[in-house]
């Protein structure tokens, strides 16, 4: 299998991921669809990451290349459990990869990391607060009432915690600290107890640490201007 992304998206991250789980040995191919426009759009009609290259096809989209890993290797299963956990994962999943992602990746990761940090561009300051203050603790204050007490969202870790994981990663890099939402916090460490994710962790920190942003700590209500 050949994995066509980069790594510091969530998107690429949380298959990445779930193929760790599942132990399936792949190779990375390195693909930037922001620098590399036509080769991107060559393998994905969106011009997008993750693609999935397996038995002379592409497989494309994030959620359909786990749920094609799932059917080619369903053990151990990324959406276990009764259909209703199944479906709590499934939107669990979607929210990280619509909501959070459209905030954390594509206003805070994107402003302070990729056009701050990496590209030495002027950095949108006024989305970024917006984001910080108004759109992110509602969408925080949310995921916070769907997580359980403890343990994972299913009978054992699945697509929602690798995705929710995934995209709160890159908040974390671009300075994001959830201390003020204590459920959500508790979930992250727990998950970050896994060996395979504790070992993404430490090859992002070797790699990345030098552009990441300072701490933020932001509040748990949304206040008007």
């Amino acid at each position: 299998m050949i994995l066509h992304g980069s790594s510091i998206s969530p998107f690429v991250r949380k298959i990445m991921l779930a193929l760790a789980y599942k132990g399936i040995s792949y190779e990375l191919q390195p693909l930037n669809p922001y620098v590399e426009k036509e080769l991107a759009q060559k393998r994905h009609p969106l011009g997008k990451v993750p693609v999935l290259e397996h038995d002379g096809h592409n497989i494309i989209d994030s959620t359909v290349i786990a749920h094609y890993l799932d059917d080619l290797y369903p053990v151990p299963p990324l959406y276990p459990g009764t259909a209703s956990s199944r479906a709590k994962i499934r939107w669990l999943e979607e929210y990280a990869d619509t909501r959070l992602t459209s905030l954390i990746g594509g206003v805070l990761f994107y402003q302070k990391i990729l056009r701050g940090k990496m590209l030495n561009k002027e950095v949108d300051d006024d989305a970024v607060e917006q984001c910080l203050e108004h759109h992110l603790p509602l969408a925080l204050a949310y995921l916070e009432e769907q997580l359980p007490e403890e343990g994972f969202v299913g009978e054992h870790l699945s697509m929602a915690e690798i995705s929710l994981w995934s995209i709160l990663r890159s908040g974390w890099m671009a300075g994001l600290r959830l201390s003020n939402y204590p459920k959500i916090q508790a979930y992250m460490s727990a998950i970050e107890q896994e060996p395979w994710i504790a070992n993404l962790i430490s090859e992002e920190d070797h790699e990345l640490s030098g552009f990441y942003c300072k701490p933020v700590i932001i509040g748990t209500i949304a206040t008007d201007a």
